[in-house]
């Protein structure tokens, strides 16, 4: 084609602009003064609502005469047309368009065609996820939470939900074999089982299968306590004859020097009540005086806290120190922890096995929330860790326990009442009066450089 006689040409841009951004304007002032010394008349090929849904799979934020009054209103803009996903020479002959200018993505086979690199580090599909990100933020901002979980929510929690069976999914067998592998990786155990529901449940079903025999429960708190109640409410029902000694925490020590064995130690590591840390290497020694193995409601302590390889059972949740929405509970084991007993009586909610053989509907969604914060699940113990000790620096001067006892989750600090102008604030079921219990989770998602910011909406009297 000669140009050297034409005093104008007809460039056209084609995209889908469903969310118009400076990858847009940069792409169209390139077409606007690519050829010297021409008149170009720049027409927009503007993808209509029909094809986007078709060929991207959903309906656009901004229908087609919406985005082409935008179009319009930009200066290098001369005309905006309708066309099809892709541009054809029909599409050129029937605008009379001389070449079409395209982002280095380009799938069109047009013979009159110029490329340029697209702009780095925009798309819609990345504003879409700035906007999704802006909304979590402004839902954390709005609403601090100073529990023990759930807590915060990070954008990843939600970009990974996505529809997932249980069954014949690759993607979702995917999904679900790289969380519970990272998983085993915090705990260093052999097995995992997860199943939907609460820490709660998982404790309850890892109790009625394998924590059997004679247990010592050594109560820290409330939440090693309640393991008395879940046995006692069930002794009678066990596949193995079981009965329960129990002792405090602080008389271990004695403990240690009784002639007295048992088959499982069962305890809670992290006490959120009354934030309370046991001496996981004080439970190991009792462990091996005792000759038994050790379970632990890790649920307070997962992720947060080092060394539950030393257990040879856990069980916690998904939304706490893992960071995932409610809704999975796990059990974690090692190789001999769990017998096949034939005799059961237990109910078949409660049969560990009932979520080995996965014969019930798993917690999907919830462990999809945890695809992508488990492929760096220290960078939440890093916040929460950094969260605390700038809360320990500010409130020097209430803090009840030793740093040997202080777990990451929490902080158990003198205090007549706490209040706050927003967020939840946390009221535990144990507490000495003239004491509160503040936890550090709701920064696990906070910017690094902003973690200890909500504490500024904290009042303590």
């Amino acid at each position: 084609m000669s140009l050297n006689k034409q005093e104008s040409l007809r460039i056209m841009v084609d995209m889908s602009a469903t969310l118009i951004h400076h990858g847009h304007i940069r792409l169209l002032k390139k077409a606007k003064n690519c050829i010297e010394d021409k008149n170009v008349i720049l027409v927009v090929g503007l993808t209509t609502d029909d094809e986007i849904k078709s060929h991207k799979g959903y309906t656009p934020e901004l229908t087609f005469e919406e985005r082409k009054e935008v179009l319009e209103s930009i200066v290098y803009v001369d005309e905006v047309v309708p066309t099809n996903w892709l541009i054809t020479e029909d599409t050129i002959s029937k605008y009379n368009i001389d070449f079409l200018v395209h982002g280095s993505d380009n799938a069109n086979d047009i013979k009159n065609i110029i490329e340029f690199p697209r702009t780095d580090g925009v798309s819609s599909e990345a504003l879409r996820e700035r906007a999704l990100s802006s909304i979590i933020q402004k839902r954390n901002s709005n609403k601090p939470m100073y529990t023990p979980g759930p807590s915060n929510l990070s954008i990843h929690n939600v970009l990974d939900i996505k529809g997932v069976f249980g069954r014949d999914d690759n993607e979702y067998t995917e999904i679900e074999n790289t969380v519970l592998k990272n998983i085993l990786n915090l705990t260093g155990h052999d097995h995992i089982v997860r199943l939907q529901g609460s820490a709660t449940t998982a404790i309850d079903v890892a109790l009625s299968n394998f924590v059997l025999g004679h247990i010592l429960i050594v109560v820290s708190g409330y939440y090693s306590q309640r393991l008395i109640e879940i046995y006692r409410l069930k002794l009678e029902q066990l596949p193995q004859k079981t009965s329960i000694t129990v002792i405090s925490y602080d008389d271990i020590e004695k403990e240690l020097k009784k002639d007295r064995q048992f088959d499982w130690i069962a305890t809670s590591y992290t006490e959120t009540a009354d934030g309370f840390l046991s001496d996981i290497h004080l439970l190991h020694q009792l462990k091996k005086i005792k000759n038994a193995k050790l379970f632990l409601d890790a649920t307070a302590s997962i992720n947060l806290e080092d060394h539950h390889e030393l257990a040879d059972a856990c069980a916690f949740s998904s939304c706490k120190g893992l960071g995932g929405l409610t809704g999975a509970g796990f059990i974690t084991y090692n190789e001999g922890c769990l017998i096949n007993n034939t005799d059961k009586k237990i109910a078949w909610s409660l049969d560990i096995y009932t979520y080995i053989n996965k014969m019930t509907t798993g917690p999907y969604h919830a462990i999809c929330s945890l695809y992508t914060i488990s492929k760096n699940f220290n960078s939440i113990k890093n916040n929460v860790q950094k969260s605390k000790q700038l809360f320990l620096k500010t409130h020097s001067n209430r803090i009840v326990r030793n740093n040997k006892s202080q777990p990451n989750l929490c902080t158990l600090v003198y205090a007549n009442e706490i209040s706050s102008e927003k967020g939840i604030l946390y009221k535990p079921r144990a507490v000495q009066k003239g004491q509160v219990v503040i936890c550090h989770l709701g920064d696990m998602f906070t910017a690094h450089n902003l973690v200890g910011d909500l504490y500024n909406n904290l009042l303590m009297k």
